[in-house]
């Protein structure tokens, strides 16, 4: 326990240090674009991620069309590996007062809507903000306005 090492080490008299300590789960964030001109889509926001990707289900209520002869495989968290089924070309994320346009792989039908991965953190040059207390805001740039947006985040579901 760390903790408890440190206490161990303190020398007579010396008084302890508050010592801060990180929970043991945070939840995933997300945000609520209009995507496509046709509707606000939960927006898993996941810097880990090398792709943009969306569910067939979702890509197909959205009516996004995709070419199928650009396909990349996909390795979920589980290690599970599966091939995408086309991408979706300059598809238009509108946060309100700034519209970025981005490349989304379709997968079958993986656990979420929309993930927003690094092409979104790079062209968009992404910053997070990060509370102690889980809450999240995203500082957005426009490459196209030159505008910069604070984007305020949501608990997953």
């Amino acid at each position: 326990d760390p903790v408890l090492q440190y206490l161990e080490t303190l020398k007579d008299g010396e008084k302890p240090r508050r010592v801060v300590v990180a929970r043991d789960s945070e939840s995933l964030r997300t945000v609520y674009p209009v995507v496509g001109g046709r509707g606000r889509v939960e927006c898993l926001h996941d810097s880990g991620s090398q792709v943009v990707s969306t569910s067939k289900a979702r890509a197909m209520e959205l009516r996004l069309s995709w070419d199928p002869s650009v396909v990349i495989y996909m390795q979920s968290a589980n290690g599970q590996v599966e091939k995408s089924l086309g991408i979706c070309r300059d598809v238009p994320f509108d946060f309100g007062h700034m519209t970025v346009y981005l490349q989304v792989h379709v997968i079958e039908n993986p656990a979420y809507d929309i993930l927003l991965g690094r092409p979104f953190d790079a062209v968009t040059k992404c910053v997070a903000h990060n509370g102690r207390d889980g809450s999240q805001t995203l500082t957005l740039h426009c490459p196209n306005s030159d505008r910069t947006i604070v984007v305020p985040t949501s608990e997953r579901g």
